[in-house]
C-alpha cells in the first residue's frame, strides 16, 4: 500500500466532505507531567488530537496521538450509516516508519430481528512477520426480543478475540502506548481456509437469572464449552451470584462470583473457589470494592486482598482487582502491586457537570510502615466549562515527599 496516494486519497474525500457536510466536529487533549525530584523534572507528556468531518450519513475522522518520542499513532475512522446498512472501519499506521500496521471493517445488515455482518481485517508486513488478513462472518438476532438471543461468527483467518499494538515509547505509564482493535487476522496463515466457529447464546430466565453460552470450534472440531449463569436478587435480596463453568476435551473448570447491590451504593466481592481434584475445598476472597453516591459526592473504595497474585488496575481499565497475569496478558495497567488500599471521593460542586469538581485519591501499600500504610494521596480540582471545555490540575504526594504535578487540558467542538 502506497502511503503517499493514500495520503492525496484522504485528503481528497476530507475535502469533499468540507465542502458538502455537516462541519467539523472533534477534541484535543493533552498532559504534561512535572516532577520536582528528577533531574528532569518535565517528565511525562501525552496528547491526542481527534478531528472529525461529517456528511449527514457519513463520517471521517484523523485520530492522532502524541508523546515524548514524538508523533506515536494515527488511526483514520470512517463511519456510514444507511438505516438498515451500516459499515465503520479503522486503519493504523506507524509514523516513525511511516509504514501501514493494521485496518478493520465491518458491514452490517439490520434487518430488526436479526442482521449479518461482515468483518474485514489486514495487518502490514514486519521485519519478522508478513502481511495477512482475514475474515469473520456474522448472523445473530433475537428469538424473543429483549429475553433471547444469539450470535454465530465464521472464521476465516480472523476472529473477534483483539489484537493489540505496543508501541516502544519510554513512557510506560501512558494508556496511549497500546492500541486494541476488535477483529485479530494472525490467527491462522494464508492461504484463507476454514478457522474456527463460535456460537453465542444468551437468555433472561424468569426475570432473576441472565445465561450466557458460548460455544467454541477449531478447524478441527469442538475447543470449548463456557457457560455464565448469573443469580439477581439472589433469595430476595440485592445479591448477585455469577456461576462460570468451562468445559474442554481434556479439562473442565469453575468459578462463582458473588456481588451485593443496593439502591446506595455497590459492595463487590472477588472470590475464586479452592479446589482439590474435583472437590470444592473452600472459598477465597481476594478483593472487595465499595462505591457510595450521596448529594453529588462519590466514595469509592477497593481492597486487594492478596498482593501476591493480584493487582489494582488503572481507571481506564475499570479500577478493577484482577489476577496480575491476566493484567499482563491483556495489556492492562495497573498500580504497584503492593497498595493493597485504594480510597477516593470525588466530589461535584455545583452546577453538576459545568463547574468545579475536586477528587482525592489516597494509596496504601504493604510495604511502607507508615501510618495505616499510607503510600500515596492524589489530590486534583478540574473546571469544566459546559462539555467543551475542560482543565485539570493534580498534585501527587508519596513517601518521598511532593512527587509529581500534572496538568491537563481538554477542548471538544
Amino acid at each position: 500500500m502506497n502511503a503517499r496516494y493514500l495520503l492525496i486519497s484522504l485528503i481528497l474525500l476530507l475535502s469533499t466532505i468540507a465542502v458538502y457536510g455537516d462541519g467539523f466536529t472533534g477534541s484535543w487533549d493533552a498532559e504534561i507531567g512535572i516532577s520536582p525530584q528528577l533531574a528532569a523534572p518535565f517528565h511525562s507528556f501525552q496528547s491526542t488530537l481527534d478531528v472529525g468531518l461529517s456528511l449527514s450519513f457519513v463520517t471521517v475522522s484523523s485520530i492522532s496521538d502524541f508523546l515524548f518520542e514524538g508523533w506515536l499513532w494515527q488511526e483514520f475512522d470512517l463511519e456510514a450509516d444507511f438505516t438498515i446498512l451500516h459499515f465503520e472501519g479503522q486503519m493504523l499506521f506507524d509514523p516513525q516508519s511511516g509504514s501501514f500496521l493494521y485496518t478493520q471493517g465491518y458491514l452490517s445488515i439490520d434487518l430488526g430481528l436479526i442482521y449479518f455482518g461482515v468483518h474485514a481485517a489486514a495487518i502490514g508486513a514486519t521485519q519478522s512477520e508478513s502481511a495477512n488478513h482475514g475474515w469473520v462472518f456474522t448472523i445473530g438476532g433475537d428469538i424473543l426480543p429483549g429475553m433471547v438471543s444469539f450470535e454465530s461468527n465464521t472464521f476465516f483467518g480472523a476472529d473477534l478475540s483483539g489484537i493489540t499494538f505496543h508501541s516502544g515509547s519510554s513512557q510506560t505509564d501512558s494508556s496511549l502506548i497500546s492500541k486494541t482493535f476488535l477483529t485479530d487476522p494472525t490467527i491462522d496463515t494464508l492461504p484463507l481456509t476454514f478457522s474456527g466457529q463460535e456460537f453465542r447464546f444468551q437468555a433472561l430466565a424468569f426475570g432473576c437469572a441472565e445465561i450466557d453460552a458460548l460455544t467454541t470450534f477449531t478447524k478441527t472440531g469442538f475447543e470449548s464449552q463456557e457457560i455464565e449463569l448469573t443469580f439477581l436478587n439472589l433469595f430476595g435480596l440485592p445479591m448477585q451470584m455469577t456461576f462460570d463453568f468451562i468445559y474442554t476435551l481434556q479439562t473442565k473448570s469453575y468459578t462463582f462470583t458473588p456481588s451485593l447491590q443496593t439502591d446506595f451504593g455497590c459492595l463487590s466481592i472477588y472470590t475464586n473457589l479452592l479446589r482439590t481434584g474435583n472437590a470444592i475445598t473452600g472459598v477465597e476472597i481476594y478483593g472487595l470494592a465499595f462505591e457510595f453516591t450521596i448529594a453529588g459526592a462519590t466514595l469509592t473504595s477497593i481492597s486487594n486482598l492478596n498482593t501476591s497474585d493480584y493487582v489494582i488496575t488503572t481507571p481506564a481499565f475499570g479500577l478493577l482487582v484482577e489476577s496480575e497475569a491476566v493484567a499482563i496478558a491483556e495489556g492492562h495497567l495497573y498500580y504497584p502491586q503492593d497498595y493493597w488500599q485504594i480510597v477516593s471521593l470525588d466530589v461535584d460542586i455545583p452546577p453538576y457537570g459545568s463547574g468545579f469538581s475536586f477528587e482525592v485519591d489516597t494509596f496504601f501499600s504493604t510495604s511502607t510502615g507508615l501510618l495505616f500504610d499510607w503510600a500515596q494521596s492524589t489530590m486534583g480540582v478540574t473546571l469544566a466549562l459546559g462539555s467543551t471545555i475542560e482543565a485539570t490540575s493534580e498534585i501527587t504526594v508519596d513517601t518521598t515527599g511532593f512527587k509529581e504535578w500534572r496538568l491537563s487540558a481538554k477542548v471538544s467542538w
